[in-house]
């Protein structure tokens, strides 16, 4: 029987979409949970019968998603960073695009002599999230939307496999680096998060169970940011509807880290209570990202590799 501990995760990235490089070198990715799946969409025959039975459940179509849980650390996100992004990395900066990355992602059991190959093709990142808080180390995860999924009990002929990058697991008390914005001064917060989508949709065929492909809908990117109540910028932004930028940075202080900017964004809901005694005040605000004319972005990244 296959043990959940030995799981491996591994992607490489397609040329062509759907399809599973000839020889491929595998990278392997470093991962807390996922939800990887392969789904079918069935329908109940109304065939009337006089014994009044059900005669069939067809199968008319095929697809695949889940999420990949992590927890971040330098360099091993950034081939899927780019995927949900829909851009490249130029010069080690990434902005939110319009190319499509698709990846054929494995997910090998180990069940002693003869092992679980379930392998997803044409994988795209739909929804990436991260979540910062206080005394915490940085998590997030990654959505993916593929074309379809197969099941074997053999390695690909001829496939290899790479080893992930083992920098250190970023956290948000050394690992965090203020967050600023142009209209708040020395904000202090407790929590933040990001959560961004594609609006990726599947393309149905007749001919196939597969889908087609994967249709890109808007790029939004909404999120959380609690902020102890020392002073009421915060706040007024959100009561007056004013657009105002956020940055911050993850990771060592000089070098592995990353620079994620908001040039952009509106807090669309707030509240500051007092919910009983020996408590701090702390804003809540929500956020929606925008996108912003003079980066040509909504979502802007930069990493620092090592010197």
């Amino acid at each position: 029987m296959a043990d959940s501990s030995q799981t491996q995760l591994a992607y490489i990235e397609e040329s062509t979409y759907g399809t599973t490089p000839a020889t491929p070198e595998f990278t392997r990715q470093r991962f807390t949970g996922e939800g990887l799946k392969a789904s079918r969409q069935n329908i109940t025959s109304n065939e009337i019968r006089p014994d009044r039975n059900v005669p069939d459940l067809i199968q008319v179509a095929g697809t695949a998603e889940g999420a990949v849980n992590f927890e971040l650390s330098y360099g091993a996100f950034d081939d899927w960073i780019a995927s949900f992004m829909y851009s490249d990395w130029s010069t080690n900066v990434i902005k939110n695009g319009v190319a499509q990355k698709s990846f054929t992602i494995e997910k090998l059991f180990e069940t002693g002599a003869t092992d679980q190959y379930f392998r997803y093709l044409g994988a795209i990142a739909n929804t990436f999230s991260l979540d910062i808080s206080a005394q915490q180390i940085v998590t997030g995860s990654f959505g993916f939307m593929a074309k379809g999924s197969t099941l074997t009990q053999a390695a690909i002929a001829s496939s290899t496999y790479v080893d992930a990058p083992t920098n250190e697991i970023m956290d948000a008390a050394t690992g965090f680096a203020s967050l600023t914005s142009s209209d708040i001064t020395s904000p202090n917060i407790l929590s933040l998060t990001l959560n961004g989508t594609n609006n990726l949709r599947q393309k149905p065929v007749v001919g196939s169970i597969d889908s087609l492909g994967v249709g890109a809908g808007r790029f939004q990117l909404t999120g959380t940011m609690d902020v102890y109540f020392e002073n009421s910028e915060a706040f007024d932004l959100f009561l007056d509807g004013t657009a105002t930028d956020l940055s911050f940075k993850i990771g060592e202080a000089s070098e592995l880290n990353y620079e994620f900017e908001i040039p952009r964004l509106k807090f669309e809901d707030g509240d500051v209570l007092a919910g009983g005694n020996d408590q701090d005040l702390v804003a809540r605000l929500s956020y929606t990202a925008l996108y912003d004319p003079t980066e040509d972005c909504t979502l802007k990244i930069t990493r620092t590799p090592a010197a």
